[in-house]
């Protein structure tokens, strides 16, 4: 298999996967990891098994590996984020989420928060967000544009 078959397997696993086609991203992933030690593939075939066979804890592992091999990829945030979504773990999702938008911002991260549906932080923090006060503060400072 030469270098552009391999390219090209790996752009269609992707699209598999992030269409949501698990099964033929596994597929298409697989057959160039067999020639390829990316971290990217790695990070893709985790996010498989996560879906398929319900693997969280080594999918959420081969992503923070990726990480430390390419910490200023923000796709490699994008997936632990998702395993750790599907592993029921909203919060730290959205930790990850967010520690990738830091290192470059990825329009897929952020279609994901939106999903969430996520709200701002508390304005004043050792406050509960309900409090009248950061209630007030929130609209305040959303008005004149410092939130």
């Amino acid at each position: 298999m030469n270098s552009n078959q391999m390219d090209e397997l790996t752009r269609e696993g992707i699209e598999a996967a992030e269409e949501g086609d698990i099964h033929m991203a596994q597929v298409f992933l697989q057959q160039v990891a067999e020639h390829r030690n990316a971290p990217t593939l790695h990070t893709y075939l985790a996010y498989c098994l996560a879906c398929s066979q319900g693997r969280m804890h080594s999918a959420a592992k081969v992503c923070r590996e990726s990480i430390k091999r390419e910490p200023n990829n923000s796709l490699h945030y994008l997936i632990l984020g998702r395993v750790l979504l599907l592993a029921g773990e909203k919060g730290r999702a959205i930790k990850t989420f967010r520690q990738g938008l830091k290192t470059s911002p990825n329009p897929k991260i952020i279609e994901e928060l939106k999903k969430l549906g996520l709200r701002k932080p508390a304005v004043i923090k050792n406050l509960k967000r309900e409090n009248p006060l950061n209630w007030l503060l929130g609209k305040v400072f959303n008005i004149i544009g410092l939130r």
